[in-house]
């Protein structure tokens, strides 16, 4: 069995970068991540990091107290009882988005009395989805004891788990004690057939990019001068239209990740040479996503940006025959374009917290089993 270590990262001053050694492939992604205060990568985010190495597998892992105004990728609060608010107008029944909304209002002081943002959450990139790397999960309760001796106030958590790529993980923690709690529904591409890409709506979608003026481009075509653009873009999209809730990527991090390929970018640039459009693209152990993706939101929507966008993506996981997990949200669109829904979970371990603490954990699993996913499901959100 693979050794476990656990070690707190401490920030040098302001401009000053903290060296260390790393074994490991995912050592820029790192690097890039506790190397500089969490704000000037992701604008709505404070954490403090740690690293846990198994092995030859580091992951980056986050620790925080309460930084209730975070985004919720370290925020169960935000995850469980603002972001809901912001997305419950996509729903038809009225009644039921009364409901939603009175029952995250009257959860969230119980919530934050229990101290639900105390969390140390393993293998957070800071993305909407995390992607794993293959570990030893036999060192799952070893993990979890060491860190529950250093934090014991703290719940452990893992996100973005699911039954299509994590299935082995998910059993593991779930024998080891951790509760599953539904955050969300992704949706997933088969690249490895491809066969997605003979769906109509896909065929007009390469239709549409075979026909417009826009230039498409790729990763080495970007420049350092287009990472303020991109940030814009991306907040046109995921955080003006969508929800502020979403994690706010700055420039100097799309930059960064641009420079060192860690997210592999294309982008559509008009004749003028004005960008309007992007996606990145993180991709670990044959399983791709799109952190990064947005468009002018005031061109007119016949020009299809974000089609053209998914086709781009679609395509290149089909050329490198990964399994595409789009993330969650637009719904209809990627079910008519072959996307399969999974339910997503976070792991939460809370057996060592206080009463109160574990009873919160505990029942706030319980109603995202028995309410929040099958009104996910029963409305293909």
């Amino acid at each position: 069995m693979n050794q476990v270590s656990f070690e707190l990262v401490h920030h040098l001053p302001k401009g000053e970068t903290e060296v260390f050694e790393i074994d490991s492939r995912d050592e820029a992604w790192v690097r890039l991540l506790v190397s500089r205060p969490t704000e000037r990568l992701v604008a709505n985010l404070h954490t403090r990091w740690a690293l846990l190495r198994i092995g030859k597998v580091t992951m980056p892992t986050t620790i925080n107290e309460a930084e209730y105004e975070n985004s919720y990728v370290c925020s169960p609060y935000t995850g469980c009882v603002l972001y809901p608010q912001s997305e419950v107008k996509k729903l038809g029944s009225l009644p039921l988005r009364f409901f939603i909304l009175a029952l995250v209002r009257a959860i969230g002081p119980v919530l934050r009395a229990s101290h639900i943002n105390r969390v140390v959450c393993i293998n957070n990139w800071l993305l909407s989805t995390n992607l794993y790397d293959s570990f030893d999960v036999r060192t799952i309760p070893e993990m979890t004891r060491i860190i529950a001796s250093r934090f014991p106030k703290h719940a452990i958590c893992f996100r973005s788990l699911n039954e299509v790529t994590n299935r082995t993980l998910l059993r593991q923690v779930h024998s080891s004690g951790y509760l599953l709690a539904p955050s969300r529904q992704v949706y997933f591409f088969d690249g490895k057939s491809g066969d997605y890409l003979r769906k109509q709506n896909n065929r007009f979608d390469r239709k549409l990019l075979g026909e417009s003026e826009y230039r498409v481009i790729r990763h080495e075509q970007f420049a350092a001068c287009d990472a303020v653009r991109i940030e814009q873009l991306y907040r046109l999209l995921y955080v003006d239209k969508y929800s502020e809730h979403n994690p706010q990527f700055t420039a100097e991090m799309i930059e960064e990740c641009r420079r060192c390929n860690l997210l592999t970018m294309w982008g559509l640039r008009s004749a003028d040479g004005r960008l309007d459009a992007v996606v990145g693209t993180f991709t670990r152990e044959g399983v791709m996503t799109a952190p990064v993706v947005g468009y002018d939101t005031a061109l007119p929507k016949r020009l299809g940006l974000y089609r053209i966008l998914m086709s781009i993506v679609l395509q290149e996981a089909a050329r490198l025959k990964l399994k595409l997990n789009l993330s969650s949200g637009a719904s209809q669109f990627k079910r008519i374009r072959g996307g399969v829904p999974c339910i997503e979970y976070t792991a939460v371990y809370c057996q060592h917290l206080s009463f109160f603490q574990r009873m919160a954990w505990q029942s706030l699993a319980l109603l995202t089993q028995k309410v929040g996913a099958p009104i996910l499901q029963r409305y293909e959100l």
